[in-house]
């Protein structure tokens, strides 16, 4: 499968530490448990995690689907796998179909989608047609409650309900190891806020909210990344990046709706609308 929306694997430069697998993942081990599963020559270069403890696996978002992200889960992964999808975008549910019943955020407006215990994302909230793709229908298994934690074997997790990019995205809070991984809310490079469904109010409160809880030497693990030095790496940001996202969002909200782009710092440029702007 190659298209305008791939570049080829071989013009891909890793930086150290990174390795590729079926010609198309480019893996990284965060730490024993975490393992970075990035897709460098998609044009999103999209980042999932496969985070392990024990014999249980959870798969924080299923990837692109441009390649089947489940052979590398399966060569990686424990005994029991669940995938976990952030929020509902395209590019997120990639290979949720791969998989078993899934663990879903207990959302009202995800609920609202269940039709004997599966869900359909609607083109609202999947964003398809931008690929022409057509929306998953997928079995849940568990809705998780934002604000309640859960666990995969010994290791800790409490689920944050995070609006702004979308407003079913939820983030993933470690306190044992002092990480969150925080899907499209925040990552380098272009952060979207001009598509349907954003909202910059709704990214100052969660912003105001992740910058009360998380301390200031968090990890913040991201579900895109862009190449830097002419090398792919697994996307990381930190607290000082959500204070001056949260800078740029306020200064936004106190100006006159418009359409437009506003450097945030040297990792992130928001992209955002006027809709955006008046938004909830």
């Amino acid at each position: 499968m190659s298209s305008a929306l791939e570049s080829p694997i071989s013009e891909i430069r890793l930086a150290p530490g990174l390795w590729l697998e079926d010609d198309w993942y480019a893996l990284k081990w965060r730490d024993g448990g975490t393992l970075a599963i990035g897709e460098p020559a998609y044009h999103q270069c999209n980042w999932s995690y496969l985070i392990s403890d024990g014999d249980e696996s959870l798969l924080w978002d299923t990837g692109s689907g441009r390649r089947p992200i489940a052979t590398v889960v399966s060569r990686h992964g424990r005994r029991k796998v669940t995938a976990f999808p952030s929020h509902m975008h395209y590019d997120h549910l990639g290979g949720v179909r791969d998989f078993g019943p899934v663990m879903l955020a207990d959302l009202a407006c995800l609920r609202a989608l269940e039709k004997h215990g599966r869900v359909t994302p609607p083109e609202e909230l999947y964003l398809g047609a931008y690929e022409n793709l057509t929306a998953p229908r997928f079995e849940v298994g568990f809705w998780q409650r934002p604000g309640e934690t859960f666990t995969i074997g010994a290791r800790r997790f409490e689920l944050l309900h995070t609006p702004g990019h979308s407003p079913d995205s939820v983030a993933l809070w470690e306190p044992g190891r002092v990480r969150l991984y925080a899907a499209d809310f925040i990552y380098p490079g272009e952060v979207y806020a001009q598509i349907p469904g954003a909202s910059l109010p709704a990214y100052a409160r969660s912003l105001r909210q992740l910058l009360a809880l998380l301390p200031r030497d968090v990890e913040i693990l991201c579900a895109h990344g862009q190449e830097r030095a002419g090398m792919h790496d697994m996307p990381a940001l930190g607290h000082a990046d959500l204070e001056d996202l949260l800078h740029a969002v306020e200064a936004l909200l106190a100006e006159a709706p418009h359409d437009g782009a506003r450097r945030v710092n040297a990792e992130m440029e928001l992209l955002y609308s006027a809709a955006a702007i008046t938004q909830g």
